[in-house]
């Protein structure tokens, strides 16, 4: 894969992933800066996009958040979105030969954040109208579509064991994300 274009690459894998993991399994990147090209951004928005939520319920409340309260928040949320990218890819891994798979930590990581994508892309957009949850859902669910066909594609998973391995590894990631965000939110509570 060439020098990553962020918003070609978003565009391809929403649109077209099968052909995008394809062209990916044919031209292979260097995971380290396709992370920091584009996982980092992604994560740094989605993080922001959650704090922005959060300071926006608390605004229409009578209470009011502190720019401590919200770097904290938006730490949180960078943190545990990086957390559950390498720690799903590296559990997703070791979990992967029971599915026939031949993947990799590196090549499970670049699966798992280019699935993971529309999930951290919804956290900003929905906040484009203040009553749209069902966005988040369908992020969600279109996340789970994308592992499914990267896990063919690049991961080499057998058809037949497609399905559980889908579905193991989104409780994964997102088991890690949540957990990460409450021991964190706890951290943050205490510590204060």
């Amino acid at each position: 894969m060439d020098k990553p274009n962020n918003l070609r690459i978003i565009w391809m894998l929403l649109v077209k992933p099968v052909t995008f993991f394809r062209s990916l399994k044919e031209n292979p990147t260097d995971i380290r800066p396709f992370l920091v090209a584009y996982g980092m951004p992604l994560i740094i928005l989605a993080a922001a996009g959650r704090m922005t939520r959060i300071m926006l319920l608390y605004g229409a409340g009578e209470e009011t958040l502190r720019g401590d309260q919200l770097a904290g928040i938006f730490l949180i949320g960078l943190v545990a979105y990086a957390l559950s990218v390498w720690l799903g890819a590296y559990g997703i891994a070791r979990i992967a030969p029971a599915f026939r798979s031949d993947a990799g930590h590196d090549k499970t990581m670049l699966m798992v954040m280019l699935a993971y994508t529309p999930y951290l892309l919804a956290q900003p957009l929905s906040l484009i109208y203040p009553y749209m949850p069902f966005f988040q859902v369908a992020a969600m669910i279109y996340t789970v579509y994308l592992f499914s066909k990267g896990a063919r594609e690049l991961l080499n998973v057998a058809t037949g064991k497609l399905l559980g391995f889908t579905l193991i590894s989104y409780f994964l990631i997102f088991g890690i994300s949540h957990l990460a965000t409450l021991m964190l939110t706890e951290l943050f509570i205490f510590a204060g």
